[in-house]
């Protein structure tokens, strides 16, 4: 679960344009710096309840995002073997490394002699001979037309398509996941006032748990200060 207060986290950093701090945050919050399984995180997380939505300006008018709108058609991961001289090399759908993604991260390691080289940094990659690159590239074409095929929303004639980029995969996160840091200051500070909310309790809510708190509490303040209004109901 993504809690509120790493919500209020991750937006803080967003607005202050801290993007290494951002996708830091973001990738431990997933466990994960494998592109796939990201996607299939910020669905998941994103869409926890049924109504769950996003809420776009599109050319000037609101449209709003569900699930069922939201990363279609995601592929499964899908390792394959390549043997190329003496190399053994395997390929699946690329890693988010060193604040990057591109088709070369495809590249998930490399064998040769028996010995294994496991690729974590952009500098791990530099040393790939570009020879032996070029033979892969015919296959690592096909895992980034697999990601083209993805939607990032789809509504009716309405569509925004994926590629391979990381400023796309962050604004991804940022669609999914950002909101204001103002409201959000403002919402637990009157929770905490108001109801006795801890600022831990907001590190075991999700952003839905407090929205209904929220809802539910306003509700009840604003009864408590009209009476006309609790006397109606």
């Amino acid at each position: 679960m993504v809690s509120y207060n790493q919500i209020a986290k991750l937006t803080y950093l967003s607005e202050n344009k801290r993007k290494k701090e951002f996708l830091d945050l973001f990738l431990s919050l997933c466990k994960t710096n494998k592109l796939i399984d990201i996607l299939h995180f910020i669905k998941t997380e994103r869409f926890i309840e049924d109504n769950s939505n996003i809420k776009l300006l599109y050319q000037e008018k609101e449209i709003v995002i569900f699930r069922e709108d939201f990363l279609l058609d995601i592929p499964e991961p899908s390792p394959s073997v390549h043997k190329i001289n003496d190399f053994e090399i395997l390929l699946d759908y690329p890693n988010i490394i060193d604040y990057t993604c591109k088709p070369m991260h495809c590249i998930q390691s490399i064998s040769y002699n028996d010995e294994i080289l496991t690729l974590n940094s952009n500098t791990d990659y530099n040393h790939i001979p570009k020879t032996l690159y070029d033979k892969l590239k015919p296959a690592i074409s096909q895992y980034e037309e697999d990601l083209n095929n993805i939607f990032v929303y789809k509504i009716g004639d309405i569509t925004s398509r994926f590629f391979l980029d990381i400023d796309l995969i962050i604004k991804i996160i940022y669609l999914a996941f950002v909101t204001s840091y103002k409201n959000i200051v403002e919402e637990r500070l009157f929770l905490m006032k108001e109801y006795n909310f801890t600022y831990d309790a907001f590190d075991k809510l999700s952003f839905h748990e407090v929205r209904q708190h929220l809802t539910a509490a306003i509700k009840n303040t604003n009864e408590r200060n009209n009476p006309e209004a609790r006397r109606a109901h």
